[in-house]
């Protein structure tokens, strides 16, 4: 195993670090969206509530009954943000197990070519003092 076949996988962990990074910092921001899009549709539903609580009198039945339909599809459109940005996190957590794994197998795959390395190294180290060790001997016993 060559040293330029280590050097490029030490170069192929540095971008499978980065591509973790990215994938980490793109999870940072679908769980925010998926965060403030909950937080919308909790309080669509809460400006309901608060609205039907408030109708008093004929009068006040009146004008959230005719608002009530607007409020309801306010809904309608949080609750499928809500689902947009679940998938988009779903889809972004898997990109980040990918990145993960990626990044994992580079580092094993450095680790077994730096063993093997090593193992080489130790042989021929061994090889060459057998070899002396040999010279060194007299010839006749």
């Amino acid at each position: 195993m060559s040293s330029a076949r280590i050097r490029s996988l030490h170069a192929l962990i540095r971008v499978r670090k980065k591509e973790v990074d990215e994938a980490r910092a793109g999870m940072a921001r679908a769980l925010a969206a998926e965060s403030a899009a909950l937080a919308d549709l909790e309080r669509q539903l809460t400006q309901i509530e608060v609205e039907r609580d408030e109708a008093e009198g004929d009068a006040g039945r009146e004008s959230f009954r005719l608002w009530l339909p607007i409020a309801q599809e306010n809904v309608a459109r949080a609750e499928q943000v809500v689902l947009r940005t679940r998938n988009d996190s779903m889809r972004v957590r898997e990109e980040l197990i990918q990145a993960n794994a990626a990044f994992k197998a580079a580092q094993t795959l450095l680790e077994k070519r730096e063993e093997e390395e090593r193992v080489l190294l130790v042989r021929r180290e061994q090889a060459e003092l057998d070899d002396l060790a040999r010279r060194a001997r007299p010839f006749f016993l």
